[in-house]
């Protein structure tokens, strides 16, 4: 898999690093959107929202990232070897989210997943598999999405 960190995505994070959100003294996080995308899409830094086509599958839904808290949601970050192949430096800062999961109820390929700011909708990263899944009737698509940064 080939995980991006697009353009508005790398000003997003920057600002939670720095704790900017434009109102003094107050520092608030924006929620994650995990969302499937159905294109046959790479992702390239300058991404938007406009370059996914969000799966439809009957039985799909967006869902949450929780952002606060590691336990039953986020690893803890830590440095080592990637996993999946979306670098090929040595040593890299990840943390993994609790597998997502999602059972198809009619027919849809899925090219891979995208996170959005839950109310702006800029793209913060997105990552294509490495294998186009081909969802038949029944069919569950589980995967855990992660974050790195190299």
């Amino acid at each position: 898999m080939a995980l991006r960190v697009v353009n508005e995505g790398e000003v997003q994070l920057l600002r939670d690093l720095l704790a900017i959100d434009g109102t003094a003294g107050v520092v608030t996080l924006e929620a994650w959107t995990l969302k499937l995308f159905s294109n046959n899409y790479t992702p390239v830094e300058p991404d938007t929202s406009a370059n996914y086509t969000e799966a439809t599958f009957t039985g799909y839904t967006s869902k949450p990232l929780i952002r606060e808290g590691l336990a039953g949601h986020w690893s803890a970050p830590a440095a080592g070897a990637a996993t999946g192949a979306w670098t090929t430096e040595a040593s890299v800062a990840e943390a993994t989210y609790a597998a997502q999961s999602w059972t198809a109820l009619s027919a849809q390929t899925i090219y891979g997943y995208y996170v959005v700011g839950a109310t702006s909708g800029k793209v913060i990263w997105a990552e294509r598999f490495v294998a186009a899944q081909v969802l038949a009737i029944n069919d569950v698509l589980t995967f855990t999405p992660r974050l790195g940064i190299s």
